[in-house]
């Protein structure tokens, strides 16, 4: 999967906050994270040493989201 494929498992939420739409195991340097439909993930929210949030928002300046 390309780094920017993460983007259609998450919604943007206005608040802020990326919200999981459809379940996967995210594997990072330091660990697999299996997350859920429904997950929230907010600024500061760290998963598997990442911060999530950031890290989408990032990728939706550079792939659009």
């Amino acid at each position: 999967m390309a780094k920017h494929d993460i983007l259609g498992y998450f919604e943007h939420r206005r608040d802020g906050a990326w919200v999981c739409v459809r379940p996967f195991t995210l594997t990072t340097r330091s660990a697999s994270i299996d997350i859920r439909q429904g997950q929230r993930f907010d600024y500061g929210k760290r998963v598997g040493g990442l911060d999530l949030a950031e890290y989408l928002e990032q990728l939706g300046s550079q792939f659009g989201s």
